[in-house]
């Protein structure tokens, strides 16, 4: 399975809040530790040096957030990118970050419309298929994104250190899968992660947790009925779709170290 995950047992979830005002709701009773099957790489396992560090060996956080993230970026991740500028997501992006970093200094000083249609146009398609990972400390960086045929997987931890030491045992790598099988895998996803808590669920409508944590029962019932349906419209690009001209036209501003007045 490529998205994995093992919920914390129901009676180890921490609520939220302070004595006497504790609480939990949908997403807080996802409590997880979780990674994602890339191949042979486990993304989101702390390395051994982490471990021994004391941290858990895959990422421990609520579940529900990596859900939400792959499915907010879903329909961008199957829109494909045009084969002329793969190269600017895909691979060693080293040059490419260095001519935009050289950009950005030449232009610093800009704070007019067109400069923030140059860092919206070369940027915001490329945050479109990178999971986000703020939340952790390293963070990680996993780009997913597609063709005409594949959906692929890139990662890029070398820069997540902890000691010194990279904080992830992927370090850096690729994993691509067919369209289609990407697709069953976030229905796999969705499925499981509804299964057990529709468990979970039951379990703190019939008073699993202890008195003093407030669940608004009626409310989690009705959050779960609503999560639990897939429109097919979760896999569809809304719209506008991405102007892959206005990409260009920013990411060659870019390369060619124009300043913003000479992007047109």
């Amino acid at each position: 399975m490529l998205f994995n995950f093992a919920m914390v047992p129901l009676e180890e979830v921490q609520p939220w809040g302070k004595p006497g005002r504790l609480s939990l709701s949908w997403f807080g009773l996802t409590d997880s530790q979780y990674w994602v099957q890339a191949g042979t790489s486990v993304l989101l396992e702390y390395s051994d040096v982490a471990r021994r560090l004391g941290s858990s060996r895959y990422c421990d956080y609520q579940v529900a957030r990596l859900y939400e993230d792959v499915m907010a970026l879903l329909p961008y991740i199957l829109e494909p990118v045009p084969a002329d500028l793969i190269q600017y997501i895909s691979g060693d992006r080293s040059c490419v970050l260095e001519r935009a970093t050289a950009w950005h200094a030449a232009n610093s000083e800009r704070d007019d419309d067109l400069y923030w249609e140059i860092i919206d146009g070369s940027s915001t398609w490329i945050g479109n298929r990178s999971l986000h990972f703020s939340y952790l400390s390293p963070s990680a960086n996993i780009l997913m994104w597609s063709d005409e045929s594949l959906v692929h997987i890139e990662w890029d931890n070398r820069a997540k250190l902890v000691d010194g030491v990279c904080a992830w045992s992927a370090e850096c790598g690729s994993h691509s899968l067919p369209r289609s099988e990407f697709e069953e895998e976030v229905r796999s996803f969705h499925k499981r992660l509804m299964d057990e808590m529709s468990v979970r669920v039951s379990r703190v409508v019939a008073g699993g947790l202890p008195a003093d944590v407030h669940v608004d029962v009626p409310g989690l019932l009705r959050e779960h009925e609503q999560r639990k349906l897939l429109p097919a419209s979760a896999f569809e690009l809304p719209s506008p779709h991405t102007d892959w001209q206005a990409v260009r036209k920013a990411l060659l501003a870019i390369d060619c170290q124009g300043s913003a007045d000479r992007w047109r």
